[in-house]
């Protein structure tokens, strides 16, 4: 009988660990529905630090290059906290690309990965 219980608590414990683990993936892997429009969509993530304005330099040159074919949303981490804890932000400046559908694409924290983040761009477009 002892036996049996243990066995319950830890399946009930299992699902449980499980069922959390599957929120968190669902939160990072997916834009929020209000979001979504039809066309791929950039948010960028950021502070008031210098790597921040390095970065939205770039943001800014996306937004011309690509307009009207991507959507690009801009989200101060100290203000709209709820938004960057929904996808997992846990370095700034975070850049996160979502196709069409507003499944993620690719999610980059370094200016280097920037060339990266273009050509996944002219893919999905």
């Amino acid at each position: 009988m002892l036996e049996a219980l243990a066995i319950i608590a830890f399946v009930l414990i299992f699902l449980s660990i499980t069922t959390i683990a599957i929120n968190l993936v669902q939160k990072r892997k997916k834009l929020m529905p209000e979001f979504i429009n039809g066309k791929p969509t950039l948010i960028f993530f950021w502070a008031d630090n210098k790597r921040c304005k390095t970065m939205s330099s770039f943001v800014e040159k996306i937004k011309e290059d690509f307009k009207g074919s991507v959507r690009v949303l801009s989200f101060n981490v100290m203000k709209d906290y709820g938004v960057a804890e929904n996808y997992l932000v846990l370095n700034i400046p975070t850049l996160i690309l979502f196709d069409k559908e507003g499944n993620l694409v690719l999610k980059i924290t370094e200016p280097k990965e920037l060339p990266r983040l273009e050509s996944k761009l002219k893919d999905i477009i």
